[in-house]
C-alpha cells in the first residue's frame, strides 16, 4: 500500500490465476481504505460470485492492462463511490473485451454511485449462446463517452437487461455509415425490460444515417413499464431516425408506463423521422405512459412523436397519451408511412393548439405544419399505409364520434396523403 499525493491511500491488487481469491483480496483492500478514502487498482483479473461493495469515497479503477472484473451467477456489485473501466469493442485491431464483464447467470450493479467508460466501447455486454445472462441495474449511474464508436449497453442473444433505476447516460456514438444505438442496443435474441430509472443524454451521430438515440432494438425485445427515455438525439448528414427509440428487424415494443421525452432526430438532406419512437418492420404496443416534448427537425422532418413505416409494421394504441410533440414538416403525433398499420383502440392524441377542448392545457397540442395530430402518407407506387379505429368500443375525433373499424382519415393516393388536425381520443370500452 502506498500514498499518493494528496494523501489517500492507492492500492495495486494483483490477480492470480484464483479468479474468486483475487476478488476476495480487492475487497479486503478496498474495505482497508474505506475509512480514508481512495483508489484501489485492480491489475489482473478477479471473479465475483458474492456480495461486493466499492464505498462512497472508494474508487476502483479496472483500466490497468489486462485488469478484468467478472460477474458470475449471483453476484451482487453494489457501487457507491466510483468505477472506472475500459470498454468492449472492434477498434481496427480485433475484438478486445473490456474491464467490467458478466458470465453466466444472473448479477446485479446496485448502488447510488457511477460507473465510468473510460476508453471507446461498450461499458457492458450482455449475452451469451451457451447460457442465459441477466443483469439488473438498480441505483447505479452508467456514463458514456461524447466520441464513442459502439453503443454504450449492448443486449445480445441469450442476454436480459432489467433496468429498475439510476440511468444510461452521456454516450454518443459516432461514425461514418449507418449506425444505430447510443444508450442502450437490443439486438438479435436480447430482451431489454425498463421498469424505471432513464435513459438520457445519449446520442447517435453520422455522416450518412444516425438511428435510435436512446434505445434501438433490432430482432429483439423490449418492454417499458416505468422509467424515463428523455433527451436523447438521432443526427445524420442524409437522416436522422429515432431520437428517442427505433425498433426494426421484426422487434416488439410494448409500453405499459413511463415516459418518451424530450428526443430529437434532426439534420438530414433525406428527411428526419419520430423524435420519439420509429417503428420500423416491427411491432409496437402501447397501453400505458406518455410520449411528450419530442421534435423531428429540419426540412423535411416527420412524426415529432411516432412513425409507424414498412410492409409488417402494426402500431396498436389502447392506453396512454401523445402530446405535445411538434415536427418540423408533418404529423406532429403519429405517422403511418409506407405499408405501416395504425390501430387505435384506447388512449389520446392531441391535435393542434385550437382543436382543443376549451380548458385544455396548450401544451399538450401536438404541432405540425401538415396533420397536427395524425397523417397517413401514401404515394403511388408504396404499400399502402392505414390508421383504423379499433372493432367496436366509442371513438371521438375532435368531439364526433366514430365508427369502429373505420378510417381515421381519407385512406387512398389521391393528394399522397391523408391528415387530421384535431383532438383523438379513443376511450376503451
Amino acid at each position: 500500500m502506498g500514498c499518493a499525493s494528496s494523501g489517500t491511500a492507492v492500492v495495486e491488487t494483483n490477480s492470480n490465476t484464483d479468479g474468486t481469491g483475487a476478488a476476495a483480496k480487492l475487497a479486503a483492500d478496498i474495505n482497508a481504505i474505506k475509512a480514508s478514502g481512495g483508489t484501489v487498482t485492480l491489475t489482473g483479473w478477479a471473479s465475483l460470485n458474492t456480495v461486493f461493495t466499492v464505498p462512497e469515497g472508494v474508487a476502483l479503477d479496472l483500466t490497468a492492462d489486462g485488469a478484468a472484473l467478472e460477474l458470475q451467477d449471483g453476484a451482487i456489485l453494489t457501487v457507491d463511490g466510483t468505477v472506472n473501466a475500459t470498454g468492449h469493442g472492434d477498434h481496427g485491431k480485433g475484438w478486445v473485451e473490456g474491464s467490467l464483464r458478466m458470465g453466466d447467470g444472473t448479477a446485479v450493479i446496485a448502488g447510488t454511485g457511477t460507473i465510468n467508460l473510460k476508453s471507446k466501447g461498450s461499458l457492458l455486454n450482455i449475452g451469451s449462446d451457451k447460457a442465459l445472462r441477466r443483469l439488473t441495474l438498480d441505483g447505479v449511474t452508467l456514463v458514456g463517452l461524447p466520441d464513442n464508436d459502439q453503443t454504450l449497453v449492448n443486449v445480445h442473444n441469450g442476454g436480459e437487461l432489467v433496468l429498475k433505476s439510476g440511468a444510461v447516460t452521456g454516450n454518443t456514438r459516432v461514425g461514418d455509415e449507418r449506425i444505430s444505438g447510443g444508450g442502450v442496443g437490443v439486438w438479435e435474441g436480447g430482451s431489454f425490460i425498463m421498469e424505471g430509472g432513464e435513459i438520457s443524454g445519449n446520442s447517435v451521430s453520422s455522416v450518412k444515417v444516425g438511428t435510435g438515440g436512446g434505445v434501438n432494438v433490432d430482432k429483439g425485445t423490449f418492454a417499458m413499464s416505468g422509467g424515463k427515455i428523455a433527451d436523447n438525439n438521432a443526427s445524420g448528414k442524409e437522416q436522422g431516425k429515432g431520437g428517442g427509440v427505433r425498433v426494426t428487424g421484426g422487434s416488439t415494443f410494448t409500453m405499459t408506463g413511463g415516459t418518451i421525452s424530450g428526443n430529437n432526430a434532426l439534420g438530414g438532406s433525406v428527411g428526419n423521422d419520430s423524435g420519439g419512437v420509429l417503428i420500423d418492420g416491427s411491432a409496437f404496443i402501447m397501453s400505458g405512459g406518455v410520449i411528450t416534448g419530442n421534435t423531428a427537425t429540419g426540412g423535411n422532418a416527420r412524426a415529432g412523436g411516432v412513425r409507424v413505416t414498412s410492409p409488417g409494421s402494426i402500431f396498436t394504441m389502447t392506453g396512454g397519451t401523445i402530446a405535445g410533440n411538434s415536427a418540423d414538416r408533418s404529423a406532429g403525433g403519429v405517422e403511418a408511412g409506407y405499408g405501416g398499420v395504425f390501430i387505435m383502440e384506447g388512449g389520446t392524441i392531441y391535435g393542434k393548439a385550437d382543436s382543443l377542448p376549451a380548458g385544455t392545457d396548450a401544451s399538450l397540442a401536438n404541432s405540425a405544419p401538415q396533420g397536427a395530430s395524425l397523417i397517413v402518407q401514401n404515394y403511388k407506387n408504396d404499400p399502402l399505409s392505414t390508421a383504423k379505429w379499433g372493432i367496436g368500443g366509442t371513438y371521438t375525433k375532435g368531439g364526433v364520434p366514430q365508427t369502429g373499424g373505420g378510417d381515421i382519415v381519407r385512406n387512398d393516393y389521391e393528394g399522397t396523403k391523408g391528415t387530421d388536425d384535431t383532438l383523438i381520443a379513443a376511450p376503451r370500452q
